[in-house]
């Protein structure tokens, strides 16, 4: 008869198979504006929870009571780094459509179940369980191996699609907070670099112990990934949904980030269009509008965006949200020095010129002016202000 031995760990495991299996639900099955990309999400939840499931099984000695268990195939590690990809891309272009070419990132798994058929078959033969036959010593180290380098290399691309989104996000809207991926741009750093941790714990289980380790030597590393997993999970599912006013076809982010790169200067033509942007943004105030994008400035100027792009990039060195932002933080500098606004609160006057969030306001003014909006208030106090 086996004997449960529950300890912190496989407790923590244990919870964490219950709190997936309801995330992987609610992330595949909630009816969203996102739900294509969280479907892909639930399936990397999934696939932690079905490898808890198969790492409690060889701590409580399952096949005591189920002699079979172990044909059941639960590690699809090689799947986890294009699901992450490929919801990384979905959410960041709501345009993109999956389609059968995606299917190619999935191939690794058939290696995978192949794996899993010849170890199940070698311990059918030998009347063993999986862990216990020479193939599994021989196969496994391999396929965790090439796990992890799957994993790593697609968080790396999906860290690079991050980036560009936002790179996108700063030339098109001037409060881009409420679109900010930073969360799960960590996230997944911390997912790979626990990922990576494995190489150490195979190497030195597979070289110095022959293969001898027991599983709960390997809870700790287990656990955090499962931490890690429903983490961005719950982030995803819990967070406000991301609706762009503009689709942002991924086309359009990587021409306008290649555009960047090859500036040269500009022209005499684009410097005094830039100079004519400027009187317009004094003159009509567009940046109080806190929904102010490129594109809806370009109409109120009936430009085409590209060209007001241009102009702000090339005559003025600037992307679009910081050229917004400095007019709203300069606009707030002069309420500050005025009389007329001492019953006006700094969030008060954050919103009157056009910020959105009190977390947007703070970041933006300490980025421009290098202190927080309220050290920069109190160091004014003692200078005579505007009448």
């Amino acid at each position: 008869m086996c004997e449960f031995n529950l300890n912190f760990f496989n407790l923590i495991i244990i919870a964490s198979v219950f709190i997936g299996f309801t995330f992987g639900l609610l992330l595949i099955f909630t009816r969203r504006i996102n739900q294509k990309a969280n479907v892909l999400l639930g399936l990397v939840t999934f696939i932690i929870v079905f490898w808890n499931i198969w790492v409690l099984s060889i701590d409580f000695q399952i096949t005591n009571y189920l002699p079979h268990f172990y044909l059941i195939p639960l590690n699809y590690s090689l799947a986890l780094g294009p699901l992450l990809y490929l919801y990384v891309k979905k959410t960041t272009n709501y345009s993109y459509h999956l389609s059968k070419r995606d299917s190619i990132h999935f191939l690794p798994v058939i290696i995978e179940l192949c794996v899993h058929i010849i170890i199940s078959q070698d311990a059918l033969s030998n009347n063993v369980i999986g862990i216990e036959t020479e193939t599994y010593l021989i196969l496994m180290p391999i396929t965790q191996l090439l796990a992890i380098i799957s994993i790593i290399t697609y968080c790396i691309y999906a860290l690079r699609l991050i980036k560009t989104y936002h790179s996108w996000l700063k030339k098109n809207y001037s409060n881009n907070d409420a679109y900010s991926l930073r969360w799960l741009y960590r996230l997944l750093i911390l997912f790979a670099i626990l990922w990576f941790l494995l190489v150490p714990y195979t190497f030195i289980d597979y070289i110095i112990y022959d293969f001898q380790l027991d599983i709960s030597d390997y809870y700790p590393i287990y656990m955090l990934l499962s931490i890690i997993t429903i983490w961005i999970s719950a982030e995803a599912f819990l967070r406000p949904e991301i609706i762009l006013l503009e689709a942002n076809k991924q086309n359009d982010i990587y021409k306008t980030n290649s555009s960047q790169e090859t500036t040269k200067n500009p022209s005499e033509e684009i410097l005094t269009k830039a100079s004519w942007l400027k009187e317009q943004m004094e003159t009509n105030l567009f940046y109080l509008n806190s929904e102010l994008t490129l594109k809806s400035l370009a109409d109120n100027l009936n430009i085409h965006p590209n060209l007001l792009s241009k102009i702000i990039n090339d005559g003025l060195g600037k992307n679009f949200s910081d050229f917004v932002n400095e007019y709203r933080v300069n606009a707030i500098i002069d309420k500050l020095h005025s009389d007329k606004y001492n019953h006006i609160t700094l969030l008060g006057m954050s919103y009157e010129c056009g910020f959105n969030s009190k977390t947007t306001f703070n970041r933006v003014f300490k980025n421009i002016t290098g202190v927080t909006p309220i050290y920069y208030k109190k160091s004014i106090k003692s200078t005579p202000k505007k009448d």
